[in-house]
């Protein structure tokens, strides 16, 4: 056995980042992801590119998969789809909520050839409401769930800013997708049934905020619930964002002194102290308990003389890295958290390894992302075409003719 997902077959209809990433953490771990792409290649991968087809966005997303081009316009894609359906466990599609069945890959039409089929739609906001029809990407489901305000990051005209660090509402909607395909096969595994999972960045994005969306008349009276409707009529008044925001971040806490970042003598560092016993050991250990005074005293040493002295203590700490030197990190060294391969047209490379490990169904040693339309051909002869059907494919478009 090889990974816990060994022999469960995945259509993967996917772009840009969430259900790559939720296919490329199933492929991670067994089973056999078969990416459908159009002939001239899916948005991300045609990002920044660093040679033909291939870029850095694309390679991180879409490792240990299968590649095949089709024009699903066209009704010989229809045909092939139909029977590649056929041996599938899993259909993994993030198109808009009227796409799939223009394309004729909407679960009812697959559904109907496989009825035990594991379905996974993933849209930015959900199938129903006046935004269903949207397009959206991480910064607009941002902006619109709140994450965007309450990161409280502004410029210097008032504007608000992404969490540019990472598209975090796609990413971890991508973990969402994964599990939703391995509970929906659990449940077939169970009932043999099939069915259709929903998952949107929409709600991700309200999810990993809950206690900020979270309503409670008891726990919110007092500061929460005053403020918002303080910030409502002030909107209704015309009160310009930057306004609101500050109306909004009055009843904020202030600062904990000892959940924060300092600057070093060399860098900067975070101390973590959320318990009485850590605070009263971080206390004896720096000297001073107000932010002004902890800022003075981290300023004197350096990180490492820091982190010896707060280790030490078990107090939680860590430096402020950055990410592009984390590949040489001694913890994830260690932990065996990046992998080293090659690919098929660009050579070597490093990405950050698989999210978990297994002690009974070790998981293989990870694959790098397939060329565009790699496999097309052998799926296709697998699945009963010849090759005069196959060069009859590339000269109509059908197929990437390269």
């Amino acid at each position: 056995m090889s990974g816990p997902l060994d022999g469960v077959k995945v259509l993967e209809f996917s772009q840009i980042i969430a259900a790559p990433f939720g296919g490329q953490i199933l492929a991670d771990l067994g089973a056999d992801v078969l990416k459908v792409e159009p002939p001239a290649g899916e948005s991300w991968r045609l990002q920044a590119l660093f040679a033909p087809t291939e870029s850095k966005t694309y390679q991180c997303l879409n490792r240990g998969k299968r590649c095949i081009t089709l024009s699903l316009d066209d009704p010989a894609a229809t045909e092939i789809v139909n029977r590649l359906v056929e041996d599938m466990d899993v259909v993994l599609i993030n198109y808009r909520p009227d796409v799939p069945k223009k394309f004729h890959v909407d679960y009812e039409s697959l559904s109907a050839i496989k009825p035990d089929l594991v379905y996974v739609d993933l849209t930015a906001f959900g199938r129903r409401g006046p935004w269903a029809m949207r397009p959206g990407y991480d910064g607009v489901v941002q902006a619109v769930t709140g994450l965007m305000a309450g990161e409280g990051k502004r410029r210097e005209d008032g504007t608000p800013q992404t969490i540019s660090s990472t598209a975090i509402a796609d990413y971890s909607t991508g973990m969402v997708l994964a599990d939703a395909v391995v509970t929906a096969l659990y449940h077939r595994e169970c009932t043999g049934e099939g069915q259709l999972v929903e998952c949107s960045l929409f709600a991700t994005a309200l999810n990993i905020q809950a206690d900020e969306v979270m309503e409670h008349a008891l726990a919110d009276r007092a500061v929460r619930n005053p403020l918002r409707e303080k910030r409502r009529q002030r909107r209704r008044e015309g009160a310009t964002f930057a306004e609101l925001a500050e109306i909004r971040e009055s009843g904020l806490h202030h600062p904990d002194a000892f959940y924060r970042a300092y600057l070093t003598k060399d860098g900067a560092l975070v101390v973590a102290a959320r318990s009485d016993g850590e605070r009263a050991k971080a206390i004896e250990i720096l000297g001073a308990a107000d932010p002004k005074g902890l800022s003075a005293r981290f300023a004197l040493h350096t990180n490492d003389e820091w982190m010896a002295r707060l280790n030490a203590g078990d107090v939680p700490a860590s430096p402020v890295n950055f990410a592009e030197e984390m590949e040489r990190d001694e913890q994830v060294l260690a932990n065996d958290l990046v992998t080293r391969f090659e690919h098929d047209v660009t050579g070597p490379q490093s990405q950050v390894g698989s999210l978990l490990k297994f002690s009974e169904s070790p998981l293989d040693p990870i694959r790098a992302s397939p060329p565009l339309g790699r496999d097309t051909e052998d799926v296709l002869r697998s699945i009963g075409y010849t090759d005069a059907d196959i060069d009859a494919l590339k000269a109509g478009g059908v197929i990437r003719g390269d």
